[in-house]
């Protein structure tokens, strides 16, 4: 269990290239070359333990008609081996036809994987609680201390037995606890999928921001006190979860799947008021400074962190959905506070909506009427200077005109100019116009040609006879999987 673990925080890093490995077509049917019922391209089985196998499991299909197929391969690269048996088995037909009788055993060395993979025929014979009995006691231990010829024997002759003789699942050991035990890996692969998924996205988008401390751009909106570098990053919010489930995957608890996920739930919280302190101890240093925009300034870091603070509070409802709504008050509050002026350093009054707009220019009044920037206007008590102070929609369409510089510049049409072919690529056209000064630019960009798919359905329509033909050859016997079985680590 400990090598699922370590691929489960190397997958979560994301620093590993992709690995190559073996592929169905790569793998050879040895059924066709020999007669074998062993495939070991890597090497990995000894060549006396490879008779071994072959003559007891030919004895097996003699004496029950089930057929039983080892394949032993280094790796398979990111494929899962679940997903990898059920096509492999279906690609050579494992099995009678009529009785589906079929066993599929797949050693995957990189991933410290074995997996039974069972036929519907052999559902009842060898139901998935005991071929994790088999894997467990008899295959496992041996694998372990890399005796993959020993583990190999073990497990198929008790295999071999169970087939010959089902009264004898009787006498095998009891796994520990076998339900559990295979809950607990679905959450395994459950966390790595969608850690992974997260991850990457997530990673992606701040990378494209400069969010990270090593990029050149500044973070954007947000301050270097805020930010983190890319190992930071990486160790918070992936290494630490990865290795808090993979510490549970050794510790011999009866929840472990509730236990991991309290664990996780709780981390994830400490890692957002550790964010959340930091942001106020960004807002704390921007409020002591002696500038009269120092508001504007907080209020607009407050709002570039509106979307990441809504998404917490919609995943971690407990404690972030009160604390979001408290959020978002501080908006207001810095937006509204008191001033003075920066003047004479009397104190200043905000300005109503009708008072305002005398202070305001045309392109400012524009940018209101488009709600793509609104203004505050604050006029000082004592020498009635005012200054404004604009506040930016947190998703208005609007962009900053190249010519007057306010925000009311907007792709006002498109259109296709030269449609795409099947041999050529097409053309359009977008024009941009600024809704205060009247600035207009064309622009034009290529179309993608179009994609003929008769000839890849023609070419699939091939490959899917040709699997199916493969698959229902002469050299099994045509048998078929629901994907009945079960899979150890070790």
């Amino acid at each position: 269990m400990l090598n699922l673990s370590r691929v489960l925080l190397a997958a979560m890093l994301l620093v590993c290239a992709v690995a190559w490995g073996a592929t169905l077509e790569s793998i050879p049917n040895q059924r066709l070359v020999n007669g074998s019922h062993v495939a070991n391209p890597d090497g990995i089985i000894g060549a006396d333990a490879t008779s071994e196998i072959d003559q007891l499991l030919i004895n097996v299909e003699k004496k029950t008609g089930a057929q039983v197929a080892v394949v032993a391969v280094e790796s398979i690269g990111q494929s899962d081996i679940f997903t990898f048996a059920q096509h492999l088995f279906e690609r050579w037909g494992i099995g009678n036809k009529a009785r589906d009788d079929g066993l599929l055993v797949l050693l995957v060395k990189d991933q410290h994987a074995i997996r039974l993979h069972t036929g519907y025929g052999l559902e009842g014979t060898l139901p998935d609680v005991i071929c994790k009995r088999i894997e467990h006691d008899y295959m496992v231990p041996a694998f372990t201390t890399g005796r993959y010829d020993d583990g190999l024997l073990a497990g198929l002759n008790a295999v071999a037995k169970l087939l010959s003789d089902p009264a004898y699942a009787q006498s095998l050991k009891p796994a520990e606890n076998p339900e559990i035990s295979t809950s607990w890996e679905i959450f395994k692969y459950v966390v790595a999928i969608t850690g992974v998924i997260i991850i990457l996205i997530t990673f992606g988008i701040k990378s494209l921001n400069g969010y990270f401390l090593s990029t050149s751009d500044g973070g954007r909106n947000t301050p270097k006190a805020m930010r983190w570098t890319r190992k930071q990053w990486l160790m918070l919010y992936a290494a630490i979860p990865a290795l808090i489930v993979a510490g549970y995957d050794q510790l011999p608890i009866i929840s472990p799947i509730l236990m991991c996920s309290v664990t996780l739930y709780g981390y994830f919280i400490l890692t957002m008021i550790i964010q959340a302190w930091r942001q106020q101890q960004t807002i704390n240093v921007l409020f002591k400074k002696n500038r009269c925009n120092k508001y504007a300034v907080i209020n607009e870091l407050i709002t570039s962190q509106q979307s990441f603070w809504g998404w917490m509070a919609l995943l971690f409802p407990l404690p972030f959905l009160v604390y979001y709504f408290y959020y978002l008050s501080r908006k207001s509050y810095y937006r509204n506070h008191p001033r003075n002026c920066p003047k004479c350093q009397a104190s200043m009054r905000k300005l109503s909506e009708q008072e305002e707009d005398k202070f305001l220019s045309q392109a400012q009044q524009m940018e209101e009427t488009l709600h793509s920037v609104d203004h505050d206007v604050w006029q000082c008590n004592a020498c009635e200077a005012t200054t404004s102070w604009g506040y930016s929609g947190t998703e208005t369409k609007y962009e900053k005109c190249p010519k007057c510089k306010s925000l009311a510049y907007v792709e006002e049409s498109g259109r296709t100019l030269v449609s795409p072919t099947y041999s050529t690529r097409g053309k359009g056209e977008t024009i941009h116009a600024c809704q205060f000064c009247g600035h207009r630019k064309t622009s034009t960009y290529s179309i993608s040609m179009l994609r003929d798919n008769s000839s890849s359905d023609s070419s699939s329509s091939s490959s899917s006879a040709s699997s199916s033909s493969s698959s229902s050859g002469d050299n099994w016997g045509g048998g078929n999987s629901g994907g009945g079985g079960a899979s150890s680590n070790w």
